[in-house]
């Protein structure tokens, strides 16, 4: 049987249950911003079907974000380390 909502203050609310919450909001992390970016349709629509077949071979969940910044991570420190000609 389902928690039946009960009226507190005028709002909706479920009965306590025996799970504790999940955390909510940001993860606790190094600083960060929000950069916009525009690409190109057929480049985004690469990135889906990668994150798709990423999703199932790995069983993991994946987003556009998390592809992107750990791409220009990797870019950023191979073209770091090269020396300068």
């Amino acid at each position: 049987m389902a928690p039946v909502p009960r009226q507190v203050d005028g709002r909706k609310r479920l009965a306590p249950t025996s799970t504790p919450p999940k955390p909510r909001g940001r993860p606790k992390s190094e600083p960060s911003t929000i950069v916009n970016v525009r690409f190109p349709v057929a480049l985004l629509a690469r990135l889906d079907r990668y994150l798709d077949r990423l999703e199932v071979q790995t069983g993991l969940k994946a987003n556009r974000g998390m592809i992107a910044r750990r791409a220009l991570e990797l870019f950023l420190e191979t073209h770091e380390s090269q020396s300068p000609r």
